[in-house]
């Protein structure tokens, strides 16, 4: 969903000082800039953004995730919702 990826894009880039030009979807999380909280609060925008819940145990290991990687696992839980609808 090319939507979602590019509202993710904007919230990681509201929330970081990347200055590399364009973030790469490529990039692990935790090398675009977002500590640890501001990983937690990029995470509760996107679940209310998109009325899912990102599941806890995702969570744990989000900043070793790309950006790619994240907004796949959005689509996929945005997809499961709709789906169960």
């Amino acid at each position: 969903m090319v939507s979602t990826a590019a509202d993710i894009v904007k919230m990681i880039m509201d929330r970081t000082s990347h200055t590399g030009g364009a973030l790469h979807l490529s990039e692990s999380l935790d090398n675009v800039g977002l500590d640890s909280m501001e990983v937690v609060s990029l995470i509760f925008d996107i679940e209310e953004k998109f009325n899912i819940q990102i599941p806890l145990n995702a969570n744990m290991d989000i900043e070793s995730k790309t950006v790619a990687d994240l907004i796949q696992s959005v689509d996929q839980l945005v997809a499961a919702k709709v789906g169960s609808n």
